[in-house]
């Protein structure tokens, strides 16, 4: 996946793609370098849409690359061990103010989400954005390959629960992920019904 509008980014940002290329575990089917692309990308939307003034921007674009930095480590309470990892790359050229905007932005990835602010807010929503979108089936199949392997579902028959489940329970907290994203999840949820409904598992 090509990060869109790659000239805007800081240099940080790189830095931290080159480690996570180099050190994510392959077993992350999807949380691997192309979610972090994609959580980048979709953050690029809403910069534009909310007109957000370029020093916020940036800290959004960091917040995004960054915001699974802890899965080098472990996928449990990864938020705040990407934090922590990520300060001895943002403390040489951020404020420990920007870093602080940057760590409320991770946080608010945490599930259940409960972001803040409406930049906790994007990368929040710019995390799940998938759940709205006509590529779910094919990005959901990694999340579930990635569940298997951490033994969060045993088969399918759980996946699918688990899935209908997330779905009723989540909401988009953004007007633009509103919007944008609504329509296709809500889709999305009654497809994933009537196939349990049809299931003979």
């Amino acid at each position: 996946m090509i990060l869109r509008n790659k000239n805007a980014y800081p240099k940080i940002c790189f830095k931290i793609i080159e480690v996570l290329t180099e050190k994510l575990p392959d077993y992350l089917a999807y949380h691997c370098i192309d979610h972090i692309i994609d959580v980048a990308n979709i953050c690029e939307d809403y910069i534009k849409y909310y007109d957000i003034p370029k020093k916020m921007a940036n800290l959004i674009r960091i917040a995004a690359i960054g915001h699974d930095y802890g899965y080098i480590e472990s996928a449990f309470d990864h938020e705040e061990l990407g934090i922590v990892e990520l300060q001895p790359l943002l403390s040489p050229v951020l404020t420990p103010e920007e870093i602080e905007v940057i760590n409320g932005m991770i946080r608010a990835t945490k599930i259940p989400q409960k972001p803040k602010t409406l930049y906790e807010q994007i990368v929040a929503d710019a995390d799940l954005d998938y759940l709205g979108r006509k590529d779910y089936d094919k990005l959901s199949a990694h999340l579930f390959k990635e569940f298997l392997h951490f033994n969060v579902v045993t088969n399918e028959k759980k996946w699918l629960d688990l899935q209908i489940s997330f779905l009723e329970n989540h909401n988009f907290h953004t007007e633009w992920a509103k919007k944008n994203r609504n329509k296709i999840k809500s889709e999305k949820l009654e497809e994933l019904k009537s196939i349990r409904l049809a299931a003979s598992f």
